[in-house]
């Protein structure tokens, strides 16, 4: 068995790891498309939104745009993937209003009582990429309770940067070794790994929508590899 005595905070992940992004987006685009009579690929058009972001993220890092936080990012790409989708017709005031489509995502579901459990042990927070105000709606949406939410909006640097996960022990006060990154993302784990965290595996199966599975095998460099939020509790409160 692993030994985890040295753990004393865990770091989540929440777009995709604990919030479900896409059937929630998928489902609000599908309602409009559908409101309009518009033929739509609304996976397609969900997907590009997101995955398009995480693009534009990385010009923020490099400096080849300004700093800016995810709802401002989402806000813009959202321009982007409706010219691209020119049969769904928006004004400028209902895009701001789907863009805050991003503060309701649902919790997959066991992930909220696996946190519960998990905070009888561990300060349990969040170290996440989307903005503050979306991971503090997300959470009150859902019913979710944290030991403390730090979004990189704050930090000067993004995830995968080393920075940020260095950051997420210096605010809890302990040591980069004694935090423990859980994702649904190997490469945050990876990178967090990199940085000297322990790391915990926690598969999600549609993340991205059906048939668009992404690896889910264990993998061996992550201190804990689970197979869903049930057995990722069982195993960090062993």
């Amino acid at each position: 068995m692993t030994d985890l005595s040295n753990v004393k905070a865990l770091a989540w992940d929440i777009g995709g790891t604990i919030f479900d992004w896409h059937h929630t987006i998928k489902g609000e685009v599908s309602e409009i498309a559908e409101a309009q009579g518009a033929e739509l690929d609304v996976a397609a058009f969900t997907n590009m939104w997101r995955f398009t972001m995480f693009k534009r993220l990385q010009l923020v890092r490099r400096g080849d745009l300004p700093w800016l936080n995810a709802d401002q990012l989402h806000r813009r790409v959202l321009d982007e993937v409706m010219e691209a989708h020119p049969q769904l017709k928006l004004s400028p005031s209902e895009r701001d209003e789907l863009n805050q489509v991003w503060h309701r995502m649902n919790a997959w579901p066991g992930s909220a009582e696996c946190l519960e459990a998990l905070r009888s042990r561990y300060k349990v927070t969040v170290l996440t990429v989307m903005s503050w105000a979306i991971a503090v709606d997300c959470s009150k949406h859902n019913g979710i309770s944290w030991d403390g939410i730090l979004s990189c909006e704050f930090l000067g640097h993004y995830k995968p940067e080393p920075e940020a996960y260095h950051a997420s022990a210096k605010y809890l006060g302990l040591d980069i070794s004694e935090v423990m990154m859980c994702a649904a993302h190997k490469g945050d784990l990876q990178a967090a790994a990199r940085a000297g965290m322990p790391t915990a595996y926690v598969p999600v199966a549609t993340e991205r929508g059906e048939g668009n599975d992404p690896d889910m095998s264990p993998d061996p460099s992550f201190t804990v590899n689970a197979t869903d939020f049930a057995d990722l509790s069982r195993q960090l409160l062993a």
